[in-house]
């Protein structure tokens, strides 16, 4: 059984070498990339004020935020002398960290989501920077308001098809990545995120089974009526094998 995922090797973490230790032959379908805005203005300024303190907290909702930050310069060892670094949970903070950060960010005990950052992150009032993704909607600046904090949102990086434009990709083109023609039968793909789903919507392959990881990937994978094996039980290795184990 190969087991695929829709992101790309610059991505690999602690799923794909916890599912090779257990023994699973990985592969990368990356059906989206990401790419700076084509204005940066609003982003450069932003990281000009994470590096002076302009704000108390800034909130990190993905590693692709992180890379994007410091792609146009951003250094979190700077930031976190006087900030607060909040992020949704840890494999956004390995991400942190790897870029130079020292500090334990803030992240939710519970839920590592938007509604968990949502119902575990502390009261204003207090300044507070958002950079996000282009599709990430406003329900994180609407709830972070509405406890209290005076929100600067910016939109750190866009989601395309892949590949991203050159010169404004904020991942390394990997070698060795697979396209929907390379899949067969006895593959199992993994939706990582809700864009990856939107896409594999449109590619009309035929697999032996589709997971998708975390709640937000079924809402999107089910509203796009692709056929889920299961979702995986957590984040990791370890859900994603348990699921793999019932097939």
């Amino acid at each position: 059984m190969r087991v695929i995922l829709t992101r790309q090797p610059a991505q690999a973490g602690h799923i794909e070498a916890g599912l090779e230790q257990l023994g699973y032959h990985i592969g990368f379908l990356p059906l989206t990339d990401f790419q700076l805005p084509d204005d940066q203005t609003a982003l450069h300024g932003l990281v000009t004020g994470l590096h002076t303190g302009t704000w108390d907290q800034v909130l990190i909702t993905s590693p692709n935020t992180i890379r994007a930050l410091v792609a146009v310069g951003w250094d979190p060892a700077v930031t976190e002398t006087h900030t607060t670094i909040a992020v949704t949970g840890p494999g956004t903070a390995r991400v942190l960290h790897d870029h130079g950060a020292s500090n334990t960010p803030w992240m939710p005990t519970d839920e590592a989501s938007a509604q968990g950052i949502l119902t575990q992150f502390p009261p204003g009032p207090g300044r507070l920077a958002l950079p996000q993704g282009q599709a990430a909607g406003t329900a994180m600046t609407q709830g972070l308001t509405q406890r209290g904090w005076d929100v600067t949102h910016v939109v750190a990086y866009h989601t395309v098809s892949y590949p991203a434009a050159p010169g404004l990709a904020i991942l390394p083109t990997g070698n060795g990545v697979l396209t929907p023609t390379n899949l067969t039968a006895d593959d199992v793909v993994v939706l990582t995120a809700p864009s990856a789903a939107n896409r594999w919507a449109e590619t009309a392959v035929d697999v032996a089974a589709v997971i998708a990881i975390g709640q937000p990937t079924r809402r999107a994978a089910e509203h796009h009526r692709i056929a889920l094996a299961a979702t995986a039980t957590s984040p990791d290795a370890t859900g994603i094998a348990q699921v793999l184990h019932r097939l």
